[in-house]
């Protein structure tokens, strides 16, 4: 007799595409994860994984092995659905991934609106988790997930664009900071100028982040130089230290609109921003529009007047 969880787990890592992610996923070490493996390869004797280069993929026997579990899974799925009471079943899940590349607090205000507005009827209930966009892709098409908040495009056949926003990014410092030093500013102050007049350093995410690679661009650009004193791969560990002082730093103006607005932090350069950082919104082709999906698509659309 096979064991569900070591099935479960071969499923996970087929669909997600390797250990690394499933382990995260799954919330358990990646040696540990490799052993459950083993022991149900062993079971059947047959080899499910083969490694190519740096990635791993199914064997003929591990495609075949996969379209069993997903039948098995998917009956689960429905089986639980099923046992659900009346009440349970009046309320409309909807599942978003966001990319890990994405500021994630910032997507706690972009749905709020959604959440407070709800009317009479279906209780909707907003399910948010994060992971990198190729996961959430792979999230999507095996429908663990109904919609992707990303900053890159994605080109699939069975994936969709439901809306774009061009948001725009400007440099971002502490009020707190130029009161102490007395550094008057404008939104036509020069970035070139202040940064080279300033002390402080520079706050930046990491190379692995596309919002870094913008910001390297625009440096080249103005012939910029700057001391970087902070770098992070998670992005709203990168606009915590920008808040509180630490530095100085670029941001879309959308993440950090209500520190703004409350006069936390000072907003550099033009209204239209230095350049345009732009949020995807995607889903799946074959999946009909409904009213969330449609006050979703006006939600992000609205990031671009602010």
């Amino acid at each position: 007799m096979f064991n569900y969880n070591h099935l479960y787990y071969f499923y996970v890592t087929a669909r997600l595409g390797g250990v690394s992610n499933a382990a995260k996923y799954l919330h358990i070490s990646q040696p540990s994860l490799s052993s459950q493996i083993k022991v149900l390869e062993s079971s059947i004797d047959q080899k499910l994984f083969e490694k190519r280069g740096r990635n791993l993929h199914l064997t003929p026997e591990g495609e075949r092995t996969f379209a069993y579990c997903k039948k098995m899974f998917d009956v689960a799925a429905d089986f639980a659905e099923s046992l659900k009471s009346p009440t349970e079943k009046q309320s409309q899940r909807i599942r978003i991934g966001v990319s890990d590349q994405v500021e994630r607090p910032f997507i706690a205000d972009l749905l709020a609106p959604l959440i407070r507005e709800q009317k009479r009827g279906v209780e909707k209930i907003f399910f948010v988790s994060s992971a990198p966009s190729d996961v959430l892709v792979t999230q999507l098409r095996s429908r663990e997930i109904d919609l992707l908040l990303t900053n890159k495009p994605i080109y699939a056949d069975d994936v969709t664009e439901l809306a774009t926003a061009e948001m725009p990014v400007n440099l971002m410092v502490s009020t707190k900071n130029l009161k102490e030093r007395k550094i008057r500013t404008s939104r036509n102050t020069s970035a070139l100028e202040f940064l080279n007049a300033v002390p402080w350093g520079l706050i930046i995410p990491s190379y692995k982040m596309k919002l870094r690679h913008e910001t390297d661009l625009f440096f080249q650009e103005i012939r910029a130089r700057k001391k970087v004193v902070f770098e992070s791969d998670i992005m709203s560990v990168v606009g915590r230290a920008i808040v509180d002082g630490a530095g100085v730093g670029f941001l879309p103006v959308p993440y950090v609109m209500d520190e703004v607005q409350s006069g936390i932090l000072t907003l550099l350069g033009p209204k239209a921003g230095y350049w345009k950082h732009t949020l995807y919104l995607l889903g799946r082709k074959d999946e009909k529009e409904d009213e969330t999906i449609q006050d979703l698509r006006k939600t992000v659309k609205r990031l671009e007047k602010i």
